[in-house]
């Protein structure tokens, strides 16, 4: 069941994943997104249903329009695939892989749409070195609205759970449920000081670099980040941003594709630190925890 689960999860998510490359080259333009016709960059013929297969349209015509033989981007082929790819890490982060039922259901549609509005930025970041209000925007009230409801759905199954049962019953007579809405809101209270907290840092090294390297994008992003990653991982994500952002830059230099004096789209590494730590992030934590031991 897992692997039926797995391919329609990646075979969804790798036609989702064309549309989401389509919103990319086209949203920074101002061009139409949802009636435009799909059609080759270069000749302007409308697309066939043969030309707009997942990965194999790419395969089959050899990475080149069957219509004027220009090359296509591999940006094509590549959002396919890293859509196709989040859409089964969001099946195993929801737990949907393990165990259907509407909180699985739930979450898999959560992660679903973030993953897709991190896609998007990464691609429009790589393509143009821009990270859009018009994606951020909606992607962090999204983000805010749904760990709220998160929550309250929580909290309403506590309730629901204690109210139903003999022992519960006394127990809400008592501070015990306040007490878990009040640890509920403390802990959403540290996420949104998180959040904000590496917002404030990011401001801080453009206003001290003088917009070098950095821009309000990345602020909006950084406070994404710290609303999907939570207290505190959310700064374990940003810290591996920067660090999977120095080696790609040094790496660069070594092989003299890039100097100091360039910029690197920032917004890709950040995303990519905040997509690992909600894969390993305690893990990571656990290892860094034991190395304070051992030193």
């Amino acid at each position: 069941m897992q692997a039926v689960i797995f391919i329609y999860l990646f075979i969804f998510g790798a036609f989702i994943g064309s549309f989401l490359n389509l919103i990319s080259d086209r949203l920074p333009e101002g061009r139409e997104i949802i009636f435009g016709r799909s059609a080759c960059d270069f000749c302007k013929k409308t697309l066939k249903v043969k030309n707009l297969i997942p990965i194999f349209s790419y395969v089959f015509q050899k990475g080149r329009c069957s219509f004027c033989n220009k090359k296509l981007s591999f940006y094509y082929p590549l959002s396919e695939f890293l859509t196709g790819a989040a859409f089964v890490l969001a099946g195993h982060l929801s737990g949907f892989f393990y165990e259907i039922n509407a909180n699985t259901a739930f979450l898999l549609f959560y992660y679903i749409v973030v993953l897709s509005f991190f896609i998007v930025m990464v691609l429009t970041d790589m393509k143009f070195c821009l990270i859009l209000d018009s994606v951020i925007v909606p992607s962090i009230i999204f983000v805010f609205i749904s760990s709220v409801l998160f929550r309250f759905l929580d909290l309403s199954e506590i309730h629901n759970n204690l109210k139903n049962d003999d022992f519960g019953v006394y127990l809400l007579q008592t501070d015990f449920f306040t007490n878990r809405v009040i640890l509920s809101l403390k802990d959403f209270g540290y996420v949104i000081g998180g959040a904000v907290l590496i917002a404030l840092f990011f401001r801080f090294l453009i206003y001290i670099t003088k917009g070098r390297g950095m821009g309000d994008a990345d602020v909006k992003l950084g406070f994404l980040i710290g609303l999907v990653n939570g207290f505190p991982m959310a700064f374990l994500a940003v810290f591996m941003g920067y660090i999977l952002g120095a080696f790609y830059s040094v790496l660069l230099m070594l092989l003299r594709k890039k100097t100091l004096k360039d910029a690197i789209p920032f917004g890709p590494f950040l995303i990519l630190g905040s997509v690992i730590v909600l894969l390993f992030g305690n893990q990571i934590w656990q290892w860094y925890s034991g190395l304070g031991g051992i030193f």
